[in-house]
Parts: structure tokens; C-alpha cells; sequence
């Protein structure tokens, strides 16, 4: 008996790929991929669902989403999990009435198969990928806890850089991931960053990245660094967009696009020199042919942009890439309704650089489907980087 045991396991381990990352979320089994038959994993991303056989997962996690109580001392406070070693983790924002801002980084596998590292919004934590949640991914991206139930904000980013003018960007799956660390700390605020490299046409490039938090925002920065440490000047298109699914994952009925001053509600490019920030709305769309009874959540978010490089915005049925999208009086219809924030060209000479700013988050709205509005802080100035700490 013991020999049959001992093959059976030596088949096991031939047969499995052991992915642990120290997580220690919990024990995870799933199908393999090409001639692995199985996969065992301590922690579980969003992609990772459809191949699920066996799970168990650990305490923390479900005490993370038990937490409903207001906080002893009637101030929102901060908290996180970060594994510097593969740049991933989230940061969950409470507020003194027990209400939650949840942002996931690169806790997913992009659209070519690939994981992600770093600053990254996207994925969720085990109990959010399990075919069986409650939340139906509401708790993935990024995600707001009311005290009773969660709800989508942000998706997966649809983030990448390429050459100017070109129908292609290269995603963050396939940049080079040089490490992560946690540069500030308290209960109040949260420095993260993480640093990469990529070659566009023959030029390499540095980027690095920043995310703040400030507990009691319902929103964080994001400074983004791009660097030619190359001989030769190059030039560069950034793209920043999701079609964030907004209330509830994978619906995009519903959706309309919002600034500061009216709702978007076709495909449109918006001057970024006039406004500033824009976002999504989950209030119907009429244009569309939304129905008018159906019930919308009313949840908003939105994304400003800080400095003086001014990127193209809009609004479309899909992701349209780095090139200015063609644009004609199509209303909001699809179920990936997007916006998109591209600057094209950037001039990056040896040795010089640009810094993007945004701003990312939730935005105030109301009930009966008037305009949102922005959180009071997310207009001041944008931050700098800390000092490490050692």
C-alpha cells in the first residue's frame, strides 16, 4: 500500500505545477495547462475562475469582508496587503460609518494569457474569483462596501505604451517588472510603487510608478514616470482606460459617460484642456434604449488628469487603441462601454523623461440621477514621491 501512495504522489507531482507566492490566502487546485494536468496555487487571481477543481481558503480573507462595524475611534484608517517581491496586493480605504473603498493591483491575468506586476488596478481576492461569491466580482478592481453590499467602480485597467501613431500598445503583462516596494506608512497614508522596463522600437524606457493614499479618500494618485534611458530620442503613445462595468460587474447597461457639467451619452472626444476629470455613471442610458424602470445603482467614478501634458479623451463602445478613435453620433450601447485617455505623441529625448498624473476613483452622485460630482481633495495639487523608507 505504502508503494501505491508514494507512485501516486510522485504522478501527482510530475503531473502539477506548484505555483506558491506566500500568500498564504489558502490552497487552491486547478487544471493545468498544456501538459501539466493540474495546477496547485496558495492564492487564486481574477482569470483563474474557470479552472477551479478544489479550494480552501483561509480566515483572513473572509474576515477582511466581516468587517462592518464603524471604527472605534470615529476616523477612517487604511489597510493593505503588498507582496513587494511580484508587485501585487490591495489597499482598503474605511470610513467611519464602516464603508469601504477596496483597490486590487495586479491581481489578475490579462487578456493574452499573462499575469501582471505592479501598480496595476485589477483582479480580486480568492472569495471574489470563486464561481461560487455572493459578490459576482462587484468586489473585484476597484470596489465601494456601503455596509451592506459591494459594488464595481473600477475593472481591469486597459493600460499600455507604444510607438506614436500606432494601432498597437504593448500591455503590462509584457513589460519587464523590476520590483515593488512600500516607500511610506501610517494608518492614514500609503506610498506604494513599483518600477518597470520596456523597449519601444529599439529605445528602452523606465517607467516608473506612485500610488497614494490618504485615508478618508475615496480615491488615489497615480504618478507615472517614463524614462529614456536609451542613446536615441523616441517617440511614444500612453494610453489609460477601462470599461469599468460600473454598479455591477459585467453589466455595461446603464453606463453613460459624465463631466463636470453634462452627461456624455455617445461616443465623443472630450477637450481636456476645458475639463479636467470625466468618468462613468450607472444611471441609464436613454440613447441607447436603457429601460427606464430597470434598476441602475447610481454609482460613479471618475479620473482626473494633473500637469501639463493634456491627453485625448473619450468615450466609445470599445477600446479603440493608442490612435485618436473616429468618432460619430453612436450612442453609449455597447456592453463595454469605455473611456480612454491617450497621449500621443510624447517626446521622450536620452535621459529626459514626462510625468503622467491621475487621479482615480469614486465620485459623489445622487439618487435621482443628477450630475456627480467630484470628492472634496481630489483637486489639490499632485504629490511627490517619499523618501524610502529603510
Amino acid at each position: 500500500m505504502a508503494i501505491v501512495v508514494s507512485l501516486l504522489l510522485l504522478s501527482f507531482c510530475f503531473l502539477t505545477r506548484f505555483d506558491f507566492k506566500g500568500h498564504h490566502e489558502g490552497l487552491f487546485l486547478l487544471k493545468g495547462k498544456g501538459w501539466r494536468l493540474f495546477e496547485l496555487k496558495d492564492d487564486l487571481y481574477l482569470g483563474d475562475g474557470s479552472r477551479i477543481l478544489l479550494h480552501f481558503d483561509t480566515d483572513r480573507i473572509r474576515d477582511l469582508y466581516s468587517k462592518r462595524e464603524r471604527h472605534p475611534h470615529g476616523r477612517a484608517y487604511l489597510e493593505y496587503v503588498w507582496d513587494a517581491a511580484d508587485g501585487s496586493g490591495y489597499v482598503v480605504n474605511v470610513f467611519p460609518g464602516g464603508e469601504r473603498l477596496m483597490t486590487n493591483f495586479s491581481r489578475f491575468i490579462d487578456e493574452d494569457g499573462k499575469a501582471v506586476f505592479g501598480l496595476f488596478v485589477g483582479g480580486g481576492l480568492p472569495l471574489s474569483v470563486l464561481p461560487e461569491s455572493v459578490n459576482r466580482g462587484n468586489d473585484t478592481g476597484m470596489a465601494w462596501f456601503d455596509g451592506t453590499r459591494w459594488f464595481h467602480v473600477w475593472c481591469n485597467v486597459n493600460e499600455g505604451i507604444g510607438p506614436s501613431g500606432s494601432p498597437g500598445a504593448i500591455p503590462p503583462s509584457r513589460w519587464k517588472f523590476l520590483g515593488s516596494r512600500i516607500l511610506n506608512y501610517s494608518d492614514k497614508r500609503l506610498v506604494l510603487s513599483s518600477w518597470h522596463e520596456i523597449e519601444v522600437e529599439g529605445v528602452p524606457l523606465r517607467i516608473d510608478r506612485y500610488a497614494y493614499f490618504t485615508a478618508g479618500d475615496p480615491f488615489f494618485r497615480l504618478e507615472i514616470r517614463i524614462t529614456n534611458i536609451g542613446r536615441r530620442s523616441v517617440r511614444v503613445a500612453y494610453n489609460y482606460g477601462d470599461d469599468p462595468w460600473l454598479g455591477d460587474f459585467g453589466r455595461g447597461k446603464g453606463n453613460v459617460g459624465w463631466v463636470k457639467d453634462r452627461l456624455i451619452r455617445h461616443e465623443e472626444l472630450v477637450d481636456s484642456s476645458a475639463y479636467s476629470w470625466a468618468g462613468m455613471y450607472d444611471r441609464g442610458n436613454e440613447t441607447a434604449g436603457d429601460p427606464p424602470g430597470m434598476a441602475y445603482t447610481y454609482i460613479a467614478n471618475f479620473i482626473e488628469w494633473l500637469g501639463p501634458d493634456k491627453p485625448v479623451v473619450y468615450y466609445a463602445n470599445t477600446f479603440r487603441g493608442p490612435q485618436m478613435p473616429i468618432l460619430g453620433n453612436v450612442p453609449l450601447s455597447s456592453n463595454e462601454r469605455f473611456i480612454g485617455l491617450q497621449w500621443d505623441p510624447l517626446e521622450l529625448d536620452p535621459g529626459k523623461g514626462k510625468k503622467l498624473f491621475l487621479v482615480v476613483g469614486k465620485a459623489n452622485t445622487a439618487p435621482d440621477g443628477g450630475l456627480p460630482s467630484i470628492p472634496p481633495g481630489a483637486l489639490d495639487a499632485p504629490p511627490s514621491a517619499s523618501t524610502p523608507v529603510r
